[in-house]
């Protein structure tokens, strides 16, 4: 089962308790992106330091809560800043690794949902298949935030990160799987899971939009959300597509959601051509089946695990396994997790979840 690491108080100590939990979580997963980023791209590890060193400013000037809470994670791990941003910003450095030259057999998430219009208990669930290189699995927690001046935060995590995936206290629910368009590069800018963290301080996916569509973005990535309908709210589940110059939701017609790692929507007004697409088509049949199962099993939480355990196209299935691949980077469905916004519930599945049973967690408060 993922450890837990609970922080409360206020931001800079919050980091810190992180920090002090799970400094070796977190110099693992640095040294893993530091030698891929050293691999591909054949420049230094100091060199990588002094790139990102560049998104603290832009952190700061976005959201100075989270830029606190980066700089004591760097003080209680004893590392140094641009360590910490080397993690939060690898999704950054991955479009000038993994994603630069389509040379590697390449692997992503799975995003699916469904509103209390078409479950049969009237929940609203959202749920994804984390799939990503297996060392990354030895350094994933859980990561529980006590906030004051925001929602409470569940969220499953690589160590070191201020968010990913995972549900607030407000009713949100929030999964990310990768997108590339030909306006992505890699420079200094707001990262994707900083951007995610903020997302999981909202209380609507509106809102949501409007946090994520102020910051300084310089990737392509998907949120696939949902909200449940507490207070005014009306429940819904949508995909929020962020591209470097827009973000577009996309609300689901029939109360069902799904999203692989292509544009869902590309017209022509946004005027972005869908690298992953081309690049990896696998992706566009992967995406399809997605949308074809959902529509067919998403009354229930046990429906979406169905859809999540899918071989259909194997090796690029929606469940993906290590054994069927050459390539040196080697893949998997690292997490399915599976998020009932309304009964405030997130099940996680610490593998591929045709294997791993799924776990039930809650905010602690």
């Amino acid at each position: 089962m993922s450890r837990k690491v609970i922080i409360r108080g206020e931001p800079f100590d919050r980091g810190a308790q992180y920090g002090q939990q799970v400094p070796d979580l977190i110099r693992k997963g640095v040294e893993f992106y530091v030698g891929m980023w050293e691999k591909s791209t054949g420049r230094s590890r100091g060199e990588l330091l002094e790139i990102v060193n560049a998104f603290g400013e832009k952190i700061a000037n976005y959201d100075a809560n989270l830029w606190m809470e980066i700089e004591g994670i760097a003080f209680g791990a004893d590392m140094s800043v641009a360590e910490i941003l080397v993690v939060n910003g690898r999704y950054e450095i991955m479009l000038s690794t993994v994603f630069a030259d389509g040379s590697h057999s390449v692997s992503e998430c799975t995003s699916i949902g469904a509103s209390s219009e078409v479950t049969d208990d009237g929940h609203t669930i959202v749920a994804q298949n984390w799939d990503w290189a297996v060392p990354v699995s030895e350094a994933s927690i859980l990561l529980e935030i006590q906030q004051e001046e925001g929602p409470d935060i569940l969220t499953h995590v690589e160590a070191g990160f201020v968010g990913h995936k995972g549900i607030n206290s407000e009713g949100i629910g929030l999964c990310a799987n990768a997108m590339g368009s030909d306006l992505d590069c890699f420079d200094a800018a707001v990262p994707v899971w900083v951007l995610a963290r903020s997302a999981l301080n909202c209380s609507t996916i509106e809102d949501a939009r409007k946090h994520v569509s102020r910051g300084e973005r310089v990737a392509s990535v998907n949120f696939t959300m949902a909200q449940d309908s507490r207070g005014s709210k009306k429940a819904m589940v949508a995909s929020m597509e962020i591209s470097p110059v827009d973000v577009v939701v996309v609300e689901s017609a029939n109360g069902r959601i799904s999203h692989g790692n292509v544009f869902v929507e590309v017209g022509e007004e946004r005027k972005i051509e869908d690298r992953l697409a081309i690049r990896y088509p696998g992706f566009c049949d992967r995406a399809l089946r997605a949308e074809s199962l959902t529509e067919i099993n998403a009354t229930n939480i046990d429906g979406l695990k169905t859809v999540l355990r899918d071989h259909e196209n194997r090796p690029e299935s929606i469940c993906r396994h290590r054994e069927d691949q050459t390539d040196d980077l080697v893949l998997e469905t690292l997490a399915s997790v599976v998020m009932d916004v309304t009964s405030g519930t997130m099940e996680v599945a610490d593998g591929p979840p045709c294997q791993f049973e799924y776990v039930t967690h809650r905010l602690s408060r």
